[in-house]
């Protein structure tokens, strides 16, 4: 039960195949409209700060005295990262490098200890010098913010960016956001070992648009467009079904911040007395020079 949990927790870093679609086009844009696209600059770099933290309950039925008994898993996540703007081609599309330059991450299993690694600390560092500091992610990302391909990537599996976002989100095909107004993005995650079988799943993200202070904000909502059969066939779906907002600066042109988490809950996934709760928070602001 406890590599479970654990496995569960660390879901948001872990590697899955997914392929996304083109997103549906968009109704006309109502007026007080503003326009929004991403301005890329060559030789613009572009540093956001990251901080995530996850929780994994998971009560399960004592082979002995078959009452419930429920573990907690916990992941906090913190980090830097910068995208190098390499270049710009005559459609738009702009060459990116990741590029993490901090990093703390604890893990506090059901027991209660705790595993941190910290890039501040010299003999943690170490560990995770193959992800500091170098550039771990080639992408191509258009003026929507749409991923075109990925070159290369040294952390996991490039399949993942198209499920989530290296901005998290996509402008609608028209120039322009507006109060009210609605577009979607659908793609399809396939769960490779050991977090599935190969099956594929369809998801749905609707954004909603909104102007405020000089900013464009997005609603974001994630949901699965069929459930799986069974409740215990969600579990590795739910850390997907993201919900919040993102915020976008038309004027620079730029992603701004995201507010986003997953609630969940299963209740009998395995059985009468058994749960499944998952809750994650993602907040990820720029930093400003």
């Amino acid at each position: 039960m406890v590599r479970r949990s654990a496995l569960i927790a660390a879901l948001a870093l872990t590697p899955v195949a997914a392929h996304a679609q083109a997103p549906a086009p968009a109704a006309t844009a109502p007026a007080g409209a503003v326009p929004a696209r991403f301005k890329w600059k060559a030789g613009e770099v572009l540093t956001y700060k990251v901080t995530q933290q996850t929780a994994v309950r998971e009560t399960s039925l004592d082979e002995k005295t078959e009452k419930p008994v429920t573990t907690e898993a916990r992941t906090t996540l913190a980090l830097v990262k910068k995208w190098d703007v390499k270049g710009v081609d005559d459609k738009g599309v702009a060459t990116l490098e990741m590029t993490i330059t901090s990093m703390k991450t604890e893990f506090r299993k059901p027991d209660g200890t705790s595993v941190v690694r910290d890039s501040a600390v010299p003999d943690q560092a170490k560990e995770l010098a193959s992800f500091l500091n170098t550039p771990i992610l080639t992408a191509r990302v258009d003026a929507q913010g749409k991923l075109i391909e990925v070159k290369e990537s040294k952390a996991g599996s490039a399949a993942r960016l198209h499920a989530e976002l290296p901005f998290r989100f996509v402008l609608p095909e028209s120039v322009t956001v507006a109060t009210g107004q609605t577009w979607d993005r659908a793609f399809t995650l396939k769960l490779d070992p050991p977090l599935g079988t190969g099956e594929s799943h369809e998801f749905t993200q609707k954004y909603t648009g909104g102007v405020k202070d000089g900013l464009v904000s997005i609603g974001v909502e994630t949901t699965l467009k069929t459930a799986p059969k069974t409740l215990a066939e969600q579990v590795p779906l739910v850390p997907m079904l993201w919900t919040g907002e993102v915020y976008f600066n038309p004027t620079l042109g730029r992603y701004h911040a995201a507010r986003l988490k997953v609630k969940a809950e299963l209740p009998n996934h395995q059985g009468e007395g058994t749960k499944f709760e998952y809750e994650s928070a993602y907040v990820e602001d720029v930093v400003e020079k």
